[in-house]
């Protein structure tokens, strides 16, 4: 019986949730005024402001501290100087501001820093509150029904990210700014959340093409205000579809942007069932001549389905179910059966990210079920079973325990064929 490498599961378990592309400078703000904060008792901004030397491209972070009586959050507004397609603002799971990354720098993170592999390789996210991939486009959360609110806790630290490129030979000051308009807690009748939905088995072949597609399925009703794509700059084409019990699929948004990207607006709202899913497919075409992988900068790609929602199901925000183990489908696009895809992994060298991910993306599509039943199956140490076994440091003795659990999944893997 196959199983998935332990080195494979810990590059999976890396891979970011988040994170974002950014392109050439694009025009200024008109005016000298970027946006308004919320008038005095009906929101609050968050505000970054960074120099961005000649031919710089860099990620940066700060951190703020909600306020004491925390945030209900029913609309957003975003405005950002040119030259970036990411202004983000995260919740983390910090009730104090933190003195130190989670490499071992200290700094004063109540301060504008860099943080250019990502802000996840610093700090602890938790999910996204607001924001917009570019200046002049909508923003992730926009503006809910009346009644809903995306809640902040009192003294949540907040981290706020952006990712600039300077194309430019000069010097450019860049400003950054958030508006969270909020509505009392009497007005509060539904809280909403924020999908975030990220593949992370994305590998394209150097000048070759290929798909990432993944799907979620949720546990309960919700309503889906709003959906936006986020890929690289290899991206060629997306699509996103609902699929109902039956297996039935409904287009609900397609394009071939990977910038300036639309949002598609659900009036009515889009009503998704419990054991109804979202399903979505990225396409890229890499021009370079050496492969490419999921990842947080731009040398790399994502794939990702963002948008905001009601009643808020935290676990569904990430593909997880309601016991909070990550449970997407994936579907691959090529010829390799499931006990192919998992002998591809099993002999993939450590290290080699874009061959781990293609063993996943080579596979035929009809088997996709089965294999993420057993990645799934292992990813979450068989679906918690083995959590002593993993967590002791023997990967002998977790390797045995997930053999043990996931065996029904593996031997379901081993018979699917490609139709």
């Amino acid at each position: 019986m196959r199983t998935t490498t332990s080195s494979f599961l810990v590059l999976l378990g890396a891979a970011a949730l988040f994170g974002c592309s950014s392109s050439g400078n694009g025009p200024e703000e008109p005016g000298d005024v970027l946006l308004e904060p919320p008038a005095q008792g009906a929101g609050v901004q968050y505000r970054m402001v960074s120099t961005i030397e000649p031919a710089q491209e860099i990620e940066r972070c700060q951190l703020f501290v909600a306020p004491p009586e925390g945030l209900n959050v029913n609309r957003e507004e975003v405005r950002f100087s040119g030259g970036s397609h990411h202004v983000l603002l995260y919740a983390t799971p910090y009730t104090e501001m933190p003195t130190e990354t989670a490499r071992g720098q200290k700094l004063d993170p109540s301060q504008v820093h860099d943080c250019n592999d990502g802000p996840q390789a610093d700090w602890d996210v938790t999910g996204v509150i607001a924001g917009a991939q570019s200046s002049d486009g909508k923003s992730f959360l926009g503006g809910m029904p009346e009644g809903v609110a995306l809640k902040v806790k009192p003294g949540t630290v907040l981290l706020m990210n952006t990712h600039y490129l300077n194309s430019s030979a000069e010097t450019r000051e860049t400003d950054a700014r958030i508006n969270l308009h909020t509505i009392p807690d009497e007005e509060v009748t539904i809280e909403a959340g924020m999908l975030f939905h990220y593949n992370p088995f994305i590998s394209v072949p150097a000048h070759g093409e290929s798909s990432a597609r993944m799907r979620c399925t949720t546990d309960n009703d919700i309503s889906i205000v709003r959906l936006q794509s986020h890929m690289h700059r290899r991206g060629v084409g997306y699509v996103a579809h609902k699929v109902d019990a039956g297996g039935n699929m409904t287009e609900l948004y397609a394009h071939d942007r990977w910038e300036d990207v639309p949002t598609q607006e659900f009036e009515p709202l889009l009503e998704l069932k419990a054991g109804e899913a979202l399903d979505y497919r990225c396409d890229f075409k890499n021009t370079e001549a050496r492969d490419i992988a999921q990842g947080l900068t731009t040398r790399d790609e994502m794939c990702m389905l963002i948008g905001p929602y009601f009643p808020r199901s935290e676990a569904y925000e990430n593909c997880a179910n309601e016991q909070n183990f990550f449970v997407p489908t994936w579907f691959g696009s090529g010829k390799s059966t499931c006990a192919e895809a998992l002998s591809c992994l099993n002999s993939t060298a450590n290290g080699d990210e874009a061959a781990a991910y293609g063993c996943v993306v080579n596979s035929c599509e009809s088997v996709g079920p089965q294999l993420s039943a057993a990645l799934t199956c292992q990813i979450n140490g068989g679906y918690g079973a083995c959590g002593e076994a993993c967590s002791a440091g023997d990967p002998e003795a977790c390797n045995t325990c997930i053999v043990t659990e996931c065996a029904a999944e593996m031997e379901a893997c081993e018979i699917a064929t490609c139709d």
